[in-house]
């Protein structure tokens, strides 16, 4: 479940790799990767994620550990989640349809 009351997003994030849409990091999913690979945040940050698929197949973006999400979204789907960054460092995220994050999809949310 994705906790309730939780704070923007710094707009360092399009610097960062990512592209944000006012509060929003966009995070592009293609056969077999993201775009990007890497999102970087502050420590304690709230990222709120945008999955994009952009490729033919299904996909999905889960933070690994955390439980947090987002749906298995069909080509031109999207789906959002809201993360907090932990403050001991650094955080993979991975495609968990079968074959997909053995192919190369996966990332990283980098503490600065």
């Amino acid at each position: 479940m994705v906790a309730a009351g939780l704070f923007a997003v710094a707009m360092t994030f399009p610097a960062a790799g990512g592209s944000a849409e006012g509060d929003i990091v966009k995070v592009t999913a293609k056969e077999f990767g993201f775009e990007p690979s890497s999102i970087k945040a502050e420590a304690g940050e709230t990222l709120r994620i945008k999955l994009v698929n952009d490729g033919a197949l299904s996909h999905n973006l889960h933070i690994r550990g955390t439980g947090i999400k987002t749906k298995t979204i069909q080509a031109g789907g999207t789906d959002t989640v809201e993360f907090t960054v932990p403050e001991d460092g650094n955080v993979r995220f991975f495609c968990n349809v079968p074959g997909h994050k053995q192919a190369g999809m996966t990332g990283r949310i980098e503490t600065q």
